[in-house]
C-alpha cells in the first residue's frame, strides 16, 4: 500500500507585497506624514518660524493646499489663550480728495486678498503687536513704513497714519459683571491699537516714519 506524503499549500503569491513594494509604499508614507508634521507644526512655532520650517512648509503645499490641508490658510488656528492668538489687522487712514478721511484694512481689497496674503499680512500684524509691547519699535518701522510706502503710492496722497489693531474674542455672555458687552463680534469696543504711526512723502521724495503712541496710552485732553 503506497502512501501519499501531505502536502502544505503555500499561501497564493497573489495580494502579496514584495520586499521592493513594501519599500516604496514605506517611503510614501513618510514623506505623506512628515508633510503633515510640517503644515501642522507651523501654527505651533508662533510669529515666527525658522528659514528651513518656511522652506519645507512651501515644498509640501505643492500637495497639502489641494488636499485642503493647508493650517496656516485656514480659519482656525490653534490657541494658547495668550493676546498673541487674538486676530490683528493694520488700520490705514488717509485723506481723500475731498479732505474726508479713508480707511482701509489690511488684509483687505486693497491688500491682502490674494490666496496665501491674508494670513501673512495678519501675521505681520502679529509681529507688529508683540514686537511693539516688547519695546522693540525697529521691526514695527519697518513693516508699518513698507505698508504706508505702499498706499502712498497707490493712493497719491502724501501721508497717512497707519494703525496696528488687535481685535479681543467676543464673550460667550454678553453681560458679565455688570458690564455689557457688544453682540457685533466687529464692534471698535473689542478693539485695542497696540500700534499707531505716520508716514509721509517729504518734499525730496523720500518715505518718513515716525511712532506715535498707541491710542489707549494717551491721556485724555483736559
Amino acid at each position: 500500500m503506497s502512501s501519499k506524503k501531505d502536502t502544505i499549500a503555500s499561501p497564493p503569491a497573489d495580494g502579496v507585497l514584495s520586499p521592493t513594494s513594501r519599500g516604496i509604499v514605506s517611503l510614501i508614507l513618510f514623506i505623506y506624514l512628515f508633510g503633515l508634521w510640517v503644515v501642522v507644526s507651523s501654527s505651533l512655532d508662533g510669529p515666527h518660524s525658522s528659514p528651513v520650517h518656511e522652506k519645507l512648509l512651501n515644498f509640501f503645499q505643492l500637495y497639502t493646499e489641494p488636499l485642503n490641508l493647508e493650517v496656516r490658510s485656514s480659519h482656525y488656528a490653534l490657541y494658547s489663550g495668550s493676546p498673541a492668538d487674538y486676530e490683528h489687522f493694520f488700520r490705514i487712514e488717509l485723506p481723500d480728495s475731498n479732505g474726508e478721511t479713508q480707511a482701509y484694512q489690511v488684509p483687505g481689497p486693497m491688500l491682502g486678498s490674494g490666496l496665501n496674503d491674508p494670513y501673512r499680512y495678519e501675521r505681520l500684524a502679529k509681529i507688529v503687536a508683540v514686537s511693539a509691547e516688547a519695546n522693540d519699535d525697529t521691526i514695527p518701522a519697518e513693516i508699518t513704513k513698507g505698508i504706508g510706502q505702499y498706499f502712498i503710492r497707490l493712493t497719491g496722497q502724501r501721508k497717512l497714519t497707519i494703525q496696528c489693531v488687535r481685535r479681543r474674542p467676543q464673550p460667550m455672555e454678553l453681560q458679565m459683571d455688570g458690564q455689557q458687552f457688544s453682540a457685533d463680534p466687529r464692534d471698535a469696543s473689542y478693539e485695542d491699537v497696540i500700534y499707531r504711526a505716520q508716514v509721509w512723502l517729504d518734499d525730496q521724495g523720500a518715505i518718513e516714519h515716525i511712532k506715535e503712541m498707541a491710542t489707549e496710552h494717551v491721556a485724555p485732553v483736559q
